[in-house]
């Protein structure tokens, strides 16, 4: 643990303001602190606090645990924030930063000969070793192939990801040496619980004491859908198994007593389903007579299966003779009917004039036909008689 607490405290001392450091060596002095207590030992106000202990949470050098309190005096839980260091996490966080600054420094590595050492402070040309050969050479060094001026020589810049990641290697060797040493240890977990529990407690002024709050108990206060429910779930549940390809006969007689109950406890009274008068059951909505007739239905039809699967010719034709004769009824029936309407039809036909032959006008007379000058008898037509216009008149005359 102490190893770990170095590597931290080095960590933060190398890379992080003061207010992050102290932030982070309070938390390793009282092993686990609420927000106030800190915010009273940084004296800063919470939000302040906050906001610093967001960049040491994202860089995972302290951990946050939230969890409902009540104060004194109070019925309704409020939250309060815990923090505490997690050593395997922040660990882990600075093995990977190391990591990955390792490799963004040795990039691609770049071979000797194609490695530009040669610039131009004029034109910002750049010349490998091999192009500066074939330059002509002044008194002060290689001339640029572009605009004639002296090269300059930088043999820093532009050098291999190795040489860079060994000066890396040199200024974190605080970090890499002590690495090793951590591995060959165990680190023991640090939960909030474990923290909570070695806390030390912040000492504060008379007149600048702390609010007490207890925890919670989350066991007493189950969530419930309706304010004021006790029953928030069933306490136990009961499994039942069995070895045979379906349920006993215990089982079946269970079941069957269970539907006689719920249909005894769902049945309406007598005095709705039975008649007051007759003291019959009473079907609703027309069901008797449907049921009865379809009833007769069924028993006729099995009457005359039964009686056609046993052969007896004689019944066989008194069913037929009824049949035959039941047509024959419908039959005169219909005959009827017709001869009603016909005469119906013929009580509906208006009155007829004669019409003589070569006439310019036509005479009224009866309906009775009555014969002409050229022994043919007279055409009746239809005659339709209007009382406001004659002109209306239809005649018709026999050609």
């Amino acid at each position: 643990m102490d190893l770990a607490q170095i590597l931290i405290r080095n960590c933060m001392r190398a890379f992080y303001d003061t207010k992050h450091i102290l932030v982070v060596d309070a938390l390793i002095v009282h092993s686990a602190l609420r927000d106030d207590d800190l915010a009273y030992l940084m004296s800063m106000n919470t939000k302040e606090l906050h906001k610093l202990c967001g960049r040491l949470k994202e860089d995972r050098f302290l951990s946050v645990h939230t969890r409902p309190e009540i104060k004194e005096g109070q019925q309704r839980p409020m939250n309060r924030t815990y923090y505490y260091i997690d050593y395997r996490a922040t660990i882990d966080a600075i093995k990977w930063r190391m990591y990955s600054i390792d490799k963004a420094v040795q990039g691609t590595t770049i071979p000797a000969e194609e490695r530009k050492e040669y610039f131009c402070t004029r034109c910002k040309a750049e010349y490998t070793i091999m192009d500066v050969l074939s330059f002509t050479h002044g008194q002060e060094g290689f001339n640029c192939s572009n605009c004639g001026f002296t090269l300059k020589r930088d043999t820093g810049n532009n050098q291999g990801g190795h040489e860079q990641s060994t000066k890396l290697n040199a200024q974190f060797r605080f970090i890499t040496d002590m690495l090793p040493k951590i591995d060959q240890v165990i680190i023991p977990e640090n939960s909030f619980d474990k923290a909570l529990a070695n806390a030390v407690k912040v000492i504060r002024d008379a007149s600048n004491l702390a609010v007490e709050s207890a925890p919670l108990d989350a066991t007493n206060h189950k969530p419930t859908a309706v304010k004021g429910m006790a029953n928030t779930g069933p306490t136990k549940i009961a499994v039942t198994l069995t070895t045979g390809d379906g349920p006993s006969e215990a089982d079946l007689a269970a079941e069957r007593a269970r539907k006689e109950k719920v249909a005894a406890q769902n049945a309406m009274p007598q005095h709705f389903t039975h008649s007051t008068i007759t003291g019959e059951q009473v079907k609703f909505g027309g069901q008797t007579s449907v049921q009865a007739s379809q009833t007769l239905g069924i028993e006729d039809k099995k009457d005359v299966d039964t009686s056609s699967a046993n052969g007896d010719p004689s019944e066989i034709d008194n069913y037929f003779a009824q049949l035959k004769a039941e047509q024959a009824k419908e039959a005169e029936k219909e005959q009827e009917e017709e001869d009603d309407d016909d005469s119906e039809d013929e009580e509906e036909d208006f009155g007829f004039e004669d019409v003589m032959t070569g006439s310019a006008a036509a005479t009224p007379a009866t309906s009775t036909p009555t014969g002409g000058d050229d022994g043919r008898s007279t055409k009746k037509i239809k005659v339709e008689d209007h009382e406001e216009s004659d002109e209306d008149n239809i005649e018709f005359e026999d050609v």
